[in-house]
Formats: structure tokens, C-alpha cells, sequence
């Protein structure tokens, strides 16, 4: 990946671009195989790192729910139904 910067009336224009080198008889040469300055920065930072070989995991992958508490109407419901049992002498 290759970024230019260009100043023209006072203004610098950047430029990223997805590379590749080969050579044609014995000459270097370069490809673009891709223009990349539409994308946002953060996005252009990560195809960069994963070029270099950094591996990414989606968040469900990294994390994981070690406990969660009932709310809302299933938890409503439960406190109900827990509320009857006791009245009825049954432990939950």
C-alpha cells in the first residue's frame, strides 16, 4: 500500500493506493490494483495492519456473556411465578 501527499495551491491532497510489484524483463513495475482514498482513515489503517499480517476477530469471538441478569416482562414473570411457590410452600 502506498500513500502520496500532494500540495497544489496550498492545499495537500493524499492518496492511497493498493500496489503490487512484479518484474517484466528483468524491470521493476508496479500495478495499482486499487484506489482506497474513498475510504475513511480507520479503514484504511486496517487494511494497512492486515497487509502486514495482523489478524482480526470479530467482537462476538473475543467476548463472550458470563452472566446476565432477567429483566423486563420475563423477569416479571418469574418473580410472579416464584412468589406463587413460595405462597404454595414449594422452594423454586
Amino acid at each position: 500500500m502506498v500513500t502520496t501527499r500532494r500540495r497544489y495551491k496550498g492545499k495537500v491532497y493524499e492518496t492511497h493506493l493498493l500496489r503490487r510489484t512484479y518484474r517484466d524483463g528483468g524491470k521493476v513495475k508496479n500495478e495499482t490494483v486499487g484506489n482506497l482514498s474513498h475510504l475513511p482513515p480507520d479503514v484504511i489503517e486496517l487494511v494497512r495492519r492486515a497487509l502486514r499480517g495482523e489478524r482480526f476477530a470479530p467482537a462476538t469471538e473475543m467476548f463472550g456473556v458470563t452472566a446476565s441478569r432477567i429483566h423486563g416482562a420475563p423477569g416479571a414473570v418469574l418473580k410472579a411465578a416464584d412468589a406463587t411457590l413460595a405462597s404454595m410452600g414449594h422452594p423454586r
